[in-house]
């Protein structure tokens, strides 16, 4: 796993360490949590792109489509 610099300010930093609190932990989720709304702006992104269709759609293929985006 590769180390990388986060930069905080000094009293986040001292609030952080007064409370214990695991940094490292903290700025994974917090970068995973990014990522996930990313792709899922990235997904909406595609799905507006989309011709509109003329006939009705199931939520299960509203389910489908999304799973062969996601990979669930």
């Amino acid at each position: 796993m590769p180390k990388v610099n986060v930069y905080v300010p000094d009293e986040m930093y001292a609030e952080l360490r007064r409370r214990d609190l695991p940094i490292s932990q903290i700025a994974q989720r917090a970068f995973s949590t990014e990522l996930a709304k990313a792709s899922n702006a990235e997904w909406i992104a595609r799905a507006r792109k989309r011709p509109l269709r003329r006939t009705a759609i199931t939520t299960e293929d509203l389910m489908s489509a999304a799973r062969d985006d996601f990979g669930s």
